[in-house]
């Protein structure tokens, strides 16, 4: 076994105590917050509190999930991630396949529309104007139909289906397969570390995503959760909720402040992405490594 130089063994002391001190900056925000979140609101106001509660309680998660309104904002964003990472990863797949195959007519004019919206965009009063023409204006497709399909994703999975080896498909047609039972029971089941890289990163576009709640809607009740989440940071939705809740009890044995309202919401909006992630990361490491390697 090689000694190690005096070299490496000082650039492995500054590189662990660079990684330690990154995780921490990164890790301590988090902790701040859950601890705040499970604690005394009144009692949060004093200070002091930076990585446990001090007076352990479950009141501002019990407040927030008996607001209607959070449940249906929840409903919505559990809804869009959903639906639109299903449709999402179905037709880009289906678009990528067809883009893999060069005797697919006008091939290359195709690609050209894919590849110019990769490094240019109309804007976002562009984007206001086409979905208000086609009706998604107050509609909860908005949502859905303008991300359905996005070229990174066509390019990624068209990658992988142009390394798959011709002969699959070729003996699947010996033995009487169409093009529609190829994709669907050879190629999409073989690419499955690409198709887990676009539902998570389109999981998250969907569950993270606040401007569309901000911009194509103007009633709080097809609001999205981030959206709703926005708008309790800024303390007026927080303000007007608490003043709802507890405005007949006259202020009196209230354990609830707009500051613990807006830690238990961000737990809640961070906790659900942050246990998915873990599961398909192998997927994910994978997958973004298709067509990064030409040999």
């Amino acid at each position: 076994m090689n000694k190690r130089s005096k070299g490496e063994k000082v650039f492995n002391v500054i590189n662990i105590t660079f990684m330690v001190f990154l995780c921490v900056v990164s890790l301590y925000p988090l902790l701040f917050v859950l601890a705040l979140s499970f604690n005394d609101g009144v009692d949060a106001m004093r200070g002091g509190i930076y990585l446990f509660p001090r007076q352990f309680t479950f009141d501002n998660y019990t407040q927030i999930f008996q607001d209607s309104r959070f449940m249906n904002a929840l409903q919505i964003t559990i809804f869009r991630a959903v639906v639109g990472l299903a449709l999402t990863v179905l037709l880009n797949s289906c678009f990528a396949f067809a883009l893999s195959k060069k005797d697919l007519p006008y091939r290359k004019l195709i690609s050209w529309f894919i590849f110019i919206p990769m490094y240019f965009s109309g804007g976002l009063i562009p984007y206001f104007l086409v979905c208000r023409d086609l009706g998604l204006y107050n509609n909860i497709w908005v949502y859905i139909i303008p991300w359905i399909t996005m070229p990174m994703y066509i390019m990624m999975m068209r990658a992988y289906f142009v390394e798959m080896p011709i002969s699959l498909e070729e003996s699947a047609m010996m033995d009487g397969a169409g093009y529609f039972r190829i994709f669907f029971q050879i190629c999409l089941p073989l690419s499955l570390p690409t198709l887990a890289t676009i539902a998570l990163l389109s999981g998250v576009m969907h569950w993270n995503d606040w401007l569309d709640g901000t911009i194509m809607v103007s009633t709080s009740r097809l609001w999205p959760l981030q959206t709703l989440l926005l708008n309790v940071i800024q303390g007026a939705e927080a303000s007007t909720y608490l003043k709802q809740r507890f405005g007949a009890s006259g202020g009196k044995n209230i354990k609830v402040t707009v500051e613990a309202l807006k830690m238990a919401m961000l737990v809640v909006t961070i906790v659900p992405i942050a246990m998915v992630y873990p599961l398909v990361q192998r997927f994910f490491i994978k997958g973004m490594m298709i067509g990064a390697v030409k040999e």
